[in-house]
């Protein structure tokens, strides 16, 4: 059965930021909402002094996650087009977006405020789903909003709304209803 790693790491953190800085200008094209630092100091500084609580609550939030794991993958090994790797790791940022993917195994999941601690569950599974169809998307051309669009059309389907109940659906998605019916039949 596949599962997620939980990982946190000076340098993973600072690799991870090189990464948001080269994407700043589409965070601020896209009016996407993005913690940044402002200079190479404030990531210092934020990592000493937040490292004890960061610590606390990537352990609270590794128990929640083994708590739906199973269940999480046994419903995505029943949709059709799914690739399914053996391992993800997830590394929990105090920067970036909520969440973000990248190819082909590896999430990122941002624990800054209180709105982003209680959205981390979800936040995983979603950014899970962009890994499990980011080639059947991208083979089929799918741009931003419909990525997001069918991701979400997948975690309100069936199981995953029993796993995440309080998910709610993002106002920019768009979905295709052919492709989706492809995944869920």
């Amino acid at each position: 059965m596949p599962s997620v790693i939980f990982s946190h790491t000076k340098t993973q953190e600072k690799e991870y930021l090189k990464q948001l800085l080269a994407e700043k200008e589409w965070f601020e094209r896209e009016h996407f909402s993005v913690f940044l630092p402002k200079n190479q100091d404030d990531i210092e500084q934020e990592l000493i002094k937040k490292d004890g609580l960061l610590k606390q609550q990537i352990a609270r939030l590794q128990k929640a996650w083994r708590n739906i794991e199973k269940n999480y993958f046994d419903a995505a090994e029943q949709l059709h087009r799914k690739k399914l790797l053996p391992k993800y790791t997830s590394h929990i940022s105090r920067f970036g977006p909520e969440g973000k993917y990248c190819r082909p195994n590896q999430i990122f999941i941002r624990l800054r405020t209180k709105s982003d601690g209680k959205r981390a569950i979800e936040t995983i599974g979603h950014e899970l789903f962009h890994l499990l169809f980011a080639d059947l998307f991208e083979a089929n051309r799918l741009n931003y909003s419909e990525r997001e669009g069918m991701v979400d059309a997948l975690i309100l389907h069936g199981n995953f709304s029993k796993l995440f109940p309080q998910y709610q659906k993002q106002s920019i998605g768009k979905v295709r209803p052919k492709l989706l019916k492809s995944i869920l039949t």
